[in-house]
């Protein structure tokens, strides 16, 4: 197996059941939703972004959707912005990897106060 560019990069399965898939993508890393739990009714093939709080962004499909963007190293972790599809919203966030196989991300978005959630995301193998 290849080493890879950076710890960070790879597949990362999320606690809700998805897969985010982190590499290279231009001047920094990405992360883009290429498998995940659908809504009952659609597949992974036609899931749209229903829960999107901008009503002109339902309709694209959510297979391949970037969600994590504007990775920015800082020291030992990463700063990116984040997109939930479950919840339909996009937060600042901090990536910081555990070791070759965890990562735990920390998303914050302000409503009058800072409201932050933390979650581990596991190395797909």
């Amino acid at each position: 197996m290849p080493a890879r560019a950076d710890p960070v990069e790879g597949d990362w399965l999320t606690p809700a059941g998805a897969t985010v898939r982190i590499q290279n993508c231009g001047a920094s890393p990405c992360g883009k939703l290429v498998d995940f739990p659908p809504l009952p009714g659609n597949t992974v093939e036609t899931q749209r972004d229903e829960r999107h709080r901008d009503a002109s962004k339902r309709s694209r499909k959510l297979k391949d959707l970037t969600v994590v963007w504007n990775m920015r190293r800082d020291q030992t972790r990463w700063r990116a912005r984040v997109y939930d599809p479950r919840r339909g919203f996009s937060a600042n966030a901090t990536m910081t990897p555990v070791g070759q196989n965890q990562m735990k991300v920390r998303g914050c978005v302000r409503v009058v106060f800072n409201v932050c959630e933390e979650e581990t995301w596991r190395r797909k193998k």
